[in-house]
């Protein structure tokens, strides 16, 4: 058998082992057992499943910068489901950071809940220069660590209103724009993702002749 150790590449922002596993950690051994594939980190995993007493967390024997270290790592159960719920607003689709952003590592400490994913040519986020891979954090003074905060603070602002918006980007460099609303063309939705039916659902939070839903 080739012999062979799991070196850690980076973790996921927001995950229990981001501040305990760094880049360049070698994995030696999960729970006493000796680790040598993905497979023995999948059993180990498993094995939390059926344990009536465990705490979710599991004990890392590490190798960094010549030592060998151990470390009791929490886990994190995901539900593979990906994106659930997106808005659109203003021309720009924001939704809860997806994986393979969580997995770059890093997420503003101001909140990390509405991340902007794409953006609509001619759009108001487009005519002012709110792009894509970055965090809105605050709405007018108000912050939105969440996509239900966003939404309870932008249905609030009128059609030719302007708004002021601070974001945080991908890079960690912040930054406050304007930009005006738009409701006649670009009015407020959002969709949902039904587990139950496996379908999608849309429903309108603000166009210029509904008000408020």
């Amino acid at each position: 058998m080739r012999r062979q150790v799991l070196r850690v590449k980076g973790c996921f922002a927001g995950s229990k082992a981001e501040n305990l596993l760094e880049q360049g950690d070698m994995v030696l051994a999960i729970n006493k057992e000796p680790v040598t594939c993905f497979r023995d980190i999948e059993h180990a995993c498993q094995s939390l499943d059926r344990s009536n007493d465990s705490d979710g967390r599991l004990n890392l024997t590490i190798f960094r910068q010549g030592q060998e270290i151990e470390l009791l790592v929490g886990t994190d159960v995901r539900d593979g489901n990906g994106t659930s719920r997106a808005i659109s607003w203003c021309g720009c689709i924001v939704q809860d950071p997806h994986p393979a952003v969580r997995a770059l590592g890093f997420l503003p400490d101001e909140g990390h809940g509405v991340y902007v994913a794409r953006w609509c040519h001619g759009s108001p986020v487009h005519r002012y220069g709110l792009y894509a891979l970055q965090w809105i954090v605050e709405v007018n003074g108000k912050p939105t660590p969440s996509l239900d905060a966003f939404v309870d603070v932008t249905k609030t602002i009128e059609h030719g209103e302007f708004v002021r918006v601070r974001t945080v980007h991908l890079n960690g460099k912040p930054r406050v724009l304007t930009l005006k609303q738009d409701l006649h063309y670009w009015p407020s939705w959002e969709l949902r993702f039904d587990l139950e039916t496996a379908m999608w659902r849309r429903k309108t939070i603000k166009a210029l002749d509904s008000g408020v839903l």
